[in-house]
C-alpha cells in the first residue's frame, strides 16, 4: 500500500500535468529548498510551484510528466519519469526551438514528520534534452 508520502508527490505531478500550482505549492514547507538539475535552488512553497515548475511549462507549453514510476521510502520518495512536450518558449537564454523532447528525468522528496516537502532535488539528462532540441551535436 502507498504511503502517504507517495500519494502527496503523484498528487504533485498530476497537479503539474493540470497546471494547478496552487496543488503544486500546498505540500512543500516554507523552508523547503529545492536544488534543480543546474544547481539552482527554489526557497519555499511560491519558488517551488511558480518558479521552478511553471518554468518548465513556459517553455515546454504541452509538457507533461509521463511514464512516471514512484519509489517509497518513508520520509523520502523517489519518482522517476519522461518530460515531454515541445519548446514553444524560450529555455533559460535558449530561444524556441518547435522540436518535441523526451528526457528522462528523477526527482527526490524529502518530508518532515507533517508530511510536508521539506528538501528535495531534480536530476534529467541535460545533454540529451540539448540534443533533442538541436542546440548540441549529438557525440560521433
Amino acid at each position: 500500500m502507498a504511503s502517504s508520502n507517495l500519494k502527496t508527490i503523484q498528487a504533485l505531478h498530476r497537479a503539474f500535468n493540470d497546471r494547478d500550482w496552487e496543488a503544486m505549492a500546498g505540500p512543500v514547507a516554507e523552508s523547503c529548498i529545492w536544488s534543480d538539475a543546474r544547481g539552482i535552488e527554489y526557497k519555499g512553497p511560491e519558488a517551488y510551484a511558480k518558479e521552478y515548475a511553471k518554468g518548465w511549462i513556459d517553455a515546454f507549453s504541452d509538457g507533461k510528466i509521463t511514464n512516471p514510476r514512484y519509489y517509497d521510502a518513508g520520509d523520502t520518495v523517489v519518482a522517476e519519469f519522461v518530460g515531454a512536450g515541445t519548446n514553444d518558449g524560450p529555455l533559460g537564454p535558449m530561444p524556441a526551438t518547435n522540436r518535441k523532447v523526451n528526457v528522462p528525468y528523477c526527482e527526490i522528496f524529502h518530508f518532515d514528520t507533517e508530511g510536508k516537502v521539506i528538501r528535495g532535488s531534480s536530476y534529467f539528462d541535460m545533454f540529451g534534452l540539448m540534443v533533442q532540441l538541436g542546440h548540441a551535436s549529438p557525440p560521433g
